[in-house]
């Protein structure tokens, strides 16, 4: 009984030290004005236009940085420091990969109302460079 209890304490304890070193990107990072904190690594607007935070991995290279038939979604790079991607559902997005701090992380703006959009990800996007101090990357040197 009591190592029962010992290990589910052992268990808790893991727990709680995995939530307390989860990344709150939002607290390294400013967003623009017109955008609210939606969790520990976005922030979104009333007309769909998000912004988000993830660590620069193969995870996030996986997920955000490569095309993937299911469900569809296609992404190229477009310059020398922005990727621009769709999906099937009419999704649009723009990824740059950036340094702050020592670590490498990769900002995603996009909205779920097609490419029609893409001017005010765009600017979101640029905003949020000015207030976090950030240069985009050049994709061909992180990646």
């Amino acid at each position: 009984m009591k190592i029962g209890k010992i290990l589910i304490g052992i268990g808790v304890l893991f727990l709680l030290i995995g939530v307390a070193s989860a990344a709150d990107f939002v607290d390294i990072f400013k967003a623009p004005s017109s955008l609210e904190q939606a969790g520990t690594n976005s922030y979104v607007d009333r007309q769909g236009h998000n912004i988000l935070i993830s660590e620069y991995d193969d995870d996030a290279v996986t997920t955000w940085l490569q095309n993937d038939t299911d469900p569809v979604y296609l992404v190229e790079k477009y310059n020398d420091t922005l990727y621009i991607g769709t999906d099937d559902e009419n999704d649009c997005y723009l990824h740059e990969i950036v340094e702050k701090d020592g670590k490498q992380y990769l900002i995603s703006s996009w909205t779920p109302k097609g490419a029609d959009e893409t001017k005010v990800i765009q600017k979101n996007l640029e905003e949020f460079n000015k207030l976090n101090n950030l240069v985009p990357l050049n994709v061909d040197s992180v990646t």
